[in-house]
């Protein structure tokens, strides 16, 4: 049950920073920076908006590795979420 809670608070606060769609870029070639290097100890920090506000946000910073972690997990409690859902009619 706690690991539940755990994923599920995860999931509500990395949601609004999937969520974000980036601008497309005006030329058509991707944009390679080199701070994305393939390293998992590289620092990545980002910031999550609070829903409902315009200041307010926080920032978490984490290794490649363990955002990459922390997005297989949150997959993970929303497959196992919706894989339990109560048959209609049951």
């Amino acid at each position: 049950m706690r690991n539940f809670l755990l994923a599920t608070a995860a999931l509500t606060l990395t949601t609004p920073v999937f969520a974000m769609a980036e601008p497309a870029s005006k030329d058509a070639t991707p944009r390679t920076d080199q701070n994305e290097s393939g390293d998992p100890n590289r620092i990545i920090c980002k910031r999550d908006k609070a829903i409902g506000s315009r200041l307010s946000s926080k920032k978490m910073c984490a290794t490649a590795a363990q955002w990459e972690q922390m997005r297989a997990d949150n997959r993970q409690a929303v497959e196992r979420a919706q894989a339990n859902r109560p048959k209609s009619g049951q």
